[in-house]
C-alpha cells in the first residue's frame, strides 16, 4: 500500500484522537461547559420549586401524590433519596430498583421535572467522603437511575455536581447543584460523644481538608459570575448553621468561610440554600457585607422522622424546628417580587405549612 497513504491514514487518526482528548478536557477542566437549561410551562407568574430528602423506599410512598397537587415546576432530590438494607452496591442498587418501580414515585416523574443529588446514604457510606473505596460505582448506579444523557459532563469528569438554568418567561432561575460527598474530607470526630454541640464532630481548621475539592471550588466560582435573577445552591447538608455537632459546612470553617466569601463578591443580595440531611427542617438566615442576605431552608425528612425527641435553636435559626415529616416548597411570585420559603406536610395538601417566610426581592 503507499506509504502517504499510510502515513495519511495514521495522521487523521492522531487529529481525530486529539480532538477527542481536547473535548473531554474541556469537560473536565474548564468552566465553559454550558449550564442544563429548562424551559418551564407558562402559565402563571409564579414559578414553583419542591424539594426533599431522606426518602426510605422501603416506607409508603404515597405523599409523591400529595406533592404532584401543589404542581410544582421543579422537584429537587437532594439526597438520601434511598436508603440501601446492608452497606454494599447490589443493596445500594437494588433501593433505586424499588423506587423506580414504584407505582406513585412513577405518576409523579411522568408529570415532573426531577433533579437529583446525593448524600451519604445513596453514596454508600454513612458520613461518607473521598475515601470511599466504591464511589464511582456508586456515581454510575446515580446517573443510571436518573437517567442521565450520556453526553453528560458528569460522565466523564469526578463527581456529581452541575448547573441548571430554569427559563420561566425569560426570568431565568440558577441552580447549583454541589457535590458534598465526592471530594470531601473525613469530620474530624467528637470525644465528646452525644454531647450538645459536639454530637458527632468538632470543627476542624486544617488548611488541607475540604468539602469540595479544588476542580468543584474553581467551577463553583465561575457559576456565581453569572447574571441570573434567583440563585439556589444546592447542599446535601447544611451550610449556616453553627451550634450543632452533625455534619454541616461549619465542622470545616475555613471551607465555610470561602462559601461566604465568593456569595458574597457577587453583588447579588439574595442567594437561597436549600439542605436535607438532619431528619429535622427548619429556616437560617446569614447576613453579610454589602446587604447581602443568605437563606438557608432545610427540608428532611419526607418519611423517616426521627425516633427521639429533638430540643434545638441555632443561633442561625429563623422560627421553630420541624421534627414531623416535611418537604421544601419554594414560590417565587414574578408579579408581586415576593419569594415564599415553606415546609409542607407530605401527608396532606390542605394543612397549613409547617413553617413559612415570605421575602420581598428586587425583580
Amino acid at each position: 500500500m503507499n506509504p502517504i497513504f499510510l502515513y495519511m491514514i495514521g495522521l487523521m487518526r492522531y487529529i481525530f484522537f486529539s480532538f477527542v482528548c481536547y473535548f473531554l478536557y474541556l469537560l473536565t477542566y474548564s468552566g465553559i461547559i454550558l449550564a442544563e437549561k429548562i424551559d418551564l410551562i407558562e402559565s402563571e407568574d409564579i414559578t414553583i420549586i419542591a424539594f426533599g430528602s431522606c426518602n426510605d423506599q422501603s416506607l409508603s410512598q404515597s405523599f409523591w401524590k400529595n406533592i404532584q397537587a401543589y404542581k410544582p415546576d421543579v422537584f429537587l432530590q437532594i439526597g438520601d433519596n434511598v436508603y440501601a438494607k446492608n452497606k454494599n452496591l447490589i443493596s445500594l442498587n437494588n433501593a433505586y430498583k424499588d423506587l423506580k418501580n414504584n407505582i406513585y414515585y412513577q405518576n409523579f416523574s411522568l408529570n415532573t421535572e426531577i433533579i437529583g443529588i446525593w448524600d451519604d446514604h445513596d453514596y454508600g457510606k454513612n458520613d461518607g467522603g473521598k475515601n470511599y473505596k466504591d464511589k464511582y460505582e456508586s456515581k454510575n448506579i446515580f446517573l443510571n437511575f436518573f437517567e442521565i444523557n450520556k453526553n453528560d459532563e458528569r460522565y466523564f469528569r469526578e463527581g456529581l455536581y452541575k448547573e441548571y438554568i430554569l427559563n420561566d418567561k425569560n426570568k431565568y432561575i440558577q441552580i447549583i447543584i454541589l457535590d458534598t460527598r465526592f471530594f470531601k474530607s473525613d469530620f474530624k470526630a467528637t470525644n465528646k460523644i452525644n454531647t450538645k454541640g459536639k454530637e458527632r464532630y468538632i470543627p476542624d481548621f486544617s488548611e488541607d481538608k475540604t468539602i469540595l475539592g479544588n476542580k468543584q471550588w474553581e467551577w463553583f466560582e465561575e457559576q456565581l459570575k453569572k447574571k441570573v435573577d434567583l440563585r439556589i445552591i444546592v447542599s446535601s447538608f447544611q451550610v449556616l448553621p453553627k451550634d450543632h455537632g452533625w455534619e454541616k459546612w461549619g465542622n470545616f470553617p475555613l471551607e465555610q468561610r470561602k462559601l461566604y466569601s465568593l456569595i458574597n463578591n457577587t453583588n447579588h443580595p439574595y442567594t437561597l440554600i436549600i439542605s436535607g440531611d438532619r431528619h429535622v427542617g427548619a429556616l437560617y438566615k446569614k447576613e453579610l457585607s454589602n446587604n447581602i442576605n443568605i437563606y438557608e431552608l432545610t427540608s428532611s425528612s419526607l418519611n423517616k422522622p426521627l425516633k427521639f425527641k429533638v430540643e434545638e435553636q441555632d443561633s442561625m435559626q429563623i422560627g421553630d424546628l420541624v421534627v414531623s415529616e416535611n418537604f421544601g416548597l419554594i414560590s417565587i411570585d414574578w408579579a408581586q417580587s415576593i419569594i415564599s420559603l415553606q415546609l409542607k406536610s407530605p401527608y396532606s395538601t390542605k394543612t397549613n405549612s409547617l413553617l413559612r417566610k415570605d421575602i420581598l426581592f428586587n425583580n
